[in-house]
């Protein structure tokens, strides 16, 4: 991970409480947020019985709704704040039977422990080492295991907008988005490269952010803010659907290991 530490107002860095945990709760319920989750879900399908990695996780949001809806979540984090408020989280959700943390920065070998589903939600873009964790990844799976990775677009108009006036406008020449512990940008064509070659196939793709929510603020260069969430109902009804699914700020990436599966015996 690129080990520059968050803002002391991060989420990460508060004290692990309930009232920490409303406000983790609140960030995942803004328009943004909240439409990554439902796209990431639309794409990956059913997860119940699934055994899933949820690498980079942080307090596990979007692990522990797969939980709720089933699944058996193995959630690694370097924070230890971070998998003390996923266990809290996980007890008022009552799916603590389905969760199991592990404090680590890297990706563990488990052994020969294998995982139906891995989810890299916005984490490669703080990794160095993106490929070695997609290949570590790769080998926790069966043929057929799926994979659901999330970062951000270099295709996408907030980008080309914010990331022209950024890098041009204010010298920003390594500005890569809104989080200062981000090491790169990705694009569609990147990403099917590292995918493919860590042995993924079968992508579909979605994308939040299509229309940036905060487009009015450009007539004020930035210096006023005014955002339009309703926007993420464009996202809702198109995110899905090319080459709306290529060019979100935000881009999802469902993919598939790659291999011969295993046929299951007759009854």
């Amino acid at each position: 991970m690129s080990g520059i530490p968050y803002a002391a107002d991060h989420w990460s860095r508060r004290q692990v409480s309930d009232a920490g945990l409303e406000r983790y709760l609140s960030d995942n319920r803004v328009a943004y947020n909240a439409a990554k989750t439902d796209l990431m879900e639309q794409l990956l399908g059913d997860v119940y019985g699934c055994r899933i990695l949820d690498y980079g996780g942080g307090a596990g949001y979007f692990g522990l709704r797969s939980a709720r809806r089933g699944g058996q979540v193995t959630l690694v984090d370097g924070s230890s704040t971070a998998l003390a408020l996923a266990e809290r989280l996980a007890a008022s959700w009552d799916v603590s039977d389905r969760l199991t943390t592990i404090h680590s920065r890297t990706v563990p070998p488990f052994e020969a422990q294998r995982f139906d589903v891995v989810v890299l939600k916005d984490i490669i873009e703080h990794i160095r080492d993106d490929a070695g964790v997609l290949a570590a990844a790769a080998r926790l799976q069966p043929p057929g295991g799926r994979l659901i990775l999330s970062t951000h677009n270099r295709w996408s108009l907030n980008f080309i907008l914010e990331g022209t006036y950024r890098r041009w406008w204010c010298g920003d020449r390594d500005w890569c988005g809104w989080d200062p512990t981000h090491v790169r940008f990705y694009s569609p064509r990147t990403l099917r490269r590292l995918l493919r070659q860590a042995g993924y196939t079968r992508l579909r793709w979605a994308s939040i952010y299509i229309i940036p929510y905060n487009a009015a603020s450009w007539f004020y260069l930035l210096r006023r803010t005014i955002e339009w969430p309703e926007l993420a109902l464009f996202d809702r009804q198109f995110g899905t659907t090319f080459p709306f699914s290529l060019l979100g700020w935000n881009v999802i990436v469902y993919a598939e290991r790659a291999g011969e599966r295993r046929r299951r015996a007759p009854r």
